[in-house]
């Protein structure tokens, strides 16, 4: 299996690739927004790890509840 990365810029939500050539005919792939030269790079706060499980959770709209469900998922998935 081999993997392909290629360099795009975004223009009103349509992606460019910098190397249209070494795109395949079809596929499926991920993209990574990297920030723009001269845009905002401020560094986010630093977090404990106990606070990034928050923020994280309150991201993902997960109560006590569905936390709980997830945990026995993966606790049923490891045996």
């Amino acid at each position: 299996m081999s993997y392909l990365t290629l360099e795009v810029e975004i223009d009103h939500g349509r992606v460019i690739p910098s190397e249209p050539d070494q795109l395949p005919a079809s596929g499926k792939g991920l993209l990574t927004i990297l920030p723009a030269a001269g845009g905002n790079t401020s560094v986010p706060p630093k977090r404990t790890p106990l606070e990034a499980l928050e923020a994280l959770q309150k991201h993902l709209h997960l109560d006590d509840q569905k936390v709980a469900a997830w945990m026995a998922t993966v606790r049923d998935a490891r045996r």
